[in-house]
């Protein structure tokens, strides 16, 4: 089986590298924007053949999977960060829309010219739900989108579009909407891994002792990135057909909550100080999502405990921290 994974040295692609090497029989090609990976893949010695893309280039799409005819493609290439996506809408949207519309007319096509029939996963997400009344969470995938924000409103563009293709064209694609995934290698720029980066850098004498927080009370549905790649997997060897469907813990933790655990995990003392300009005017107080749809047709369950993730956060901003490269 020859599987595609655009993103491929990504935060998530590179976790997703990681699982399906561990499995047999796939022939594993990955693209990346630049001549080289990213550290994200320093660690990989197993074969996969890199591909230089920039998904924004339909020609260059149009080749690659005239190349490589896919059996299975997971779309992880994009724009993922909120307040880039603020700074920049304009720039996100063609990364998310815009480069995704490409991989889709490149597959219709290489479909209508009986080259291959690729299963699609993308990936959209849990914020193109926005602000929704607590008393209806958890979300389920019958919701109506209504994004807060213009990250948020990219996913549900390009989540709608796809719906769009598959039911027009008939492309197998699957529209996964995951809420909060953590794990080693995310940006420091996201919550958990920013902080576990700043106890870390306490733990080894790099920083003082104090933590500027924002909102505390915000409740987040996290899940460990290497449940989220075994979730997408499922679902593209699912014989359940779920067009579209969250992927998600199905539990909603306050970043207090986070904020704690890694004070255990680090063993050092830490004051808490709010900040007010960490305060973001768009965050949602809760976001929880609904999982039984993912359970039923895969019968996927998130396996690594909470504050294992954490653990293996801090683990690696440590690592990194004392082993700059």
């Amino acid at each position: 089986m020859r599987v595609l994974v655009t993103g491929s040295d990504g935060f998530v692609g590179s976790h997703m590298v990681d699982l399906l090497l561990t499995l047999p029989g796939i022939e594993l090609h990955g693209t990346i924007l630049t001549s080289a990976p990213g550290p994200n893949l320093s660690h990989v010695i197993s074969p996969i053949i890199l591909h230089q893309l920039d998904i924004l280039q339909r020609d260059g799409v149009d080749r690659l999977l005239r190349l490589l005819r896919p059996d299975r493609i997971i779309h992880l290439a994009g724009q993922a960060f909120v307040p880039a996506a603020v700074k920049d809408p304009a720039g996100t949207i063609q990364a998310n829309i815009n480069g995704s519309v490409n991989l889709f007319d490149a597959v219709r096509m290489l479909r209508a010219g009986g080259g291959a029939d690729p299963a699609v996963l993308i990936v959209s997400s849990g914020e193109v739900y926005g602000p929704v009344d607590p008393a209806l969470q958890p979300i389920r995938e019958d919701y109506p989108l209504c994004p807060g924000n213009p990250y948020a409103a990219s996913k549900a563009g390009l989540d709608l579009i796809a719906q769009s293709y598959a039911k027009t064209y008939g492309l197998k694609i699957i529209v996964a909407r995951p809420f909060n995934h953590v794990g080693p290698r995310q940006s420091p720029s996201f919550v958990c891994s920013e902080f576990g980066r700043r106890f870390a850098e306490v733990a080894l004498g790099m920083r003082k002792p104090v933590l500027a927080v924002g909102s505390l009370d915000v409740r987040r549905d996290f899940t460990d990135v290497r449940d989220v790649v075994r979730a997408y997997w499922a679902l593209l060897e699912s014989t359940t057909p779920v067009p579209v469907v969250n992927v998600c813990s199905g539990t909603a933790r306050p970043i207090a909550e986070v904020v704690a655990l890694l004070r255990e995990i680090a063993a050092v003392g830490v004051t808490i100080e709010p900040e007010a300009s960490r305060v973001r005017a768009y965050d949602i107080p809760l976001l929880l999502g609904s999982n039984e749809r993912l359970r039923k047709a895969t019968g996927w369950a998130p396996v690594i405990d909470f504050r294992d993730t954490l653990r293996d956060v801090f683990e690696y901003w440590k690592h990194e921290l004392a082993h700059p490269s």
